[in-house]
């Protein structure tokens, strides 16, 4: 794969991998790789020439077998990843334990995306085998970050479910802009349920403009404190209740945003005075 398009491959998404090692190679006789398809776990890192995959395995055919025992370190591959171009159904068990880093000159080509339900799925193995001592013990050996890459696919995924930094085509951009300084350019109250308050914050940088609804418990003087100076997509993304929420469970199903009106933005410095207009104007009724 070309150095320009590995600098796209998103997280969860499933390659055609060559040489992809083989930890148990001796034990059971085969070449020490293989390939195969294996799911990325992240595009972390600006200008990387390696990314870290987990396989996709069959246990020689084993795996498609309807009786088959899936251990704790696997999740099955859903039955809708089918690759159109080379019309073959990805089948097998993700093996959630490997971390190996994956240079982009050993991937062949992308052939599907995991879906995001299956994503949050896979978080859910990691949460359990991170608490494993004998799944530990094996990740330490392949890669000591593997804790860093499960934390990252997590908030990446989070970000996706919070459709954070969604493009208009519906391409997620976050995990390639999450250290990349946006500003906030407008801002509009949405309404206030229990003790947050909603607004909904157009963010500008990087040549890019997107808008997201964030939750929060800040005052408006808090507010206009903290959102002033230009941040990180990453510390932006958690100004958001919803997602320290999703990351704590990332199966929670969360109310809808209300949907913001497109003539009711105004700047920073102007919200308080508009907040104040409208708890008149309440009081009044």
């Amino acid at each position: 794969m070309k150095k320009n398009e590995l600098k796209f491959i998103r997280t969860g998404d499933i390659v055609l991998v060559k040489d992809y090692p083989n930890l148990q190679f001796k034990e059971a006789k085969t070449d020490p790789t293989k390939t195969r398809f294996a799911v990325v776990i992240g595009n972390f890192r600006e200008g990387a020439v390696a990314l870290p995959a987990q396989a996709i395995s069959t246990r020689r055919g084993k795996a498609l077998n309807p009786s088959y025992r899936i251990k704790e370190n696997e999740l099955m591959v859903p039955k809708e990843v089918i690759n159109r171009q080379i019309d073959i159904e990805i089948r097998g068990v993700i093996k959630a334990h490997r971390f190996p880093l994956i240079e982009g000159k050993q991937m062949i080509l992308k052939v599907g995306s995991l879906p995001l339900e299956t994503k949050i799925q896979l978080i859910g193995i990691h949460e359990h085998i991170k608490n494993r001592p004998f799944q530990v013990q094996e990740m330490k050996m392949e890669n000591p970050n593997y804790a860093k890459i499960m934390g990252f696919f997590k908030e990446v995924t989070v970000a996706e479910k919070l459709q954070f930094m969604r493009d208009n085509r519906g391409n997620h951009q976050y995990e390639f802009l999450r250290n990349k300084k946006f500003s906030l350019k407008a801002i509009q109250f949405l309404e206030k349920r229990k003790n947050l308050n909603l607004f909904s914050v157009k963010l500008e940088g990087n040549g890019k403009e997107f808008t997201h609804t964030f939750a929060t418990r800040k005052s408006i003087k808090e507010i206009q404190k903290d959102w002033k100076k230009p941040k990180m997509a990453k510390a932006w993304i958690r100004e958001d209740m919803k997602f320290h929420a999703l990351q704590r469970n990332p199966l929670l199903e969360l109310k809808p945003d209300p949907q913001p009106h497109p003539d009711k933005y105004t700047s920073l410095e102007s919200l308080g005075k508009l907040q104040d207009q409208r708890m008149n104007r309440e009081k009044e009724r």
